[in-house]
């Protein structure tokens, strides 16, 4: 199993917004798959982790990529990824 990994930033001065936002896929030892997100401030050490399980790997990376394209409608910029 390739886990999907994906990178992304939200720069915007004029709401003081400087974040950055993680989701990836990857095994978990009690369900088949996870769909992890973190997500921070680029200027302080907040940061958060949420941990969903999966049934299913395709499930996860559907769930995965919803999630995606709902922050690049916010407005966040895909720095690294794979799917």
């Amino acid at each position: 199993m390739s886990p999907m990994f994906t990178l992304l930033k939200r720069f915007d001065p004029e709401q003081h917004a400087n974040r950055w936002y993680m989701v990836t896929v990857q095994p978990t030892l009690l369900e088949e798959t996870a769909v992890i997100c973190a997500w921070g401030s680029r200027e302080n050490d907040y940061q958060r982790v949420r941990i969903m399980p999966k049934g299913t790997l395709a499930e996860a990376e559907a769930f995965a990529a919803r999630i995606v394209a709902a922050k690049l409608k916010r407005g966040y910029v895909e720095v690294m990824g794979e799917a």
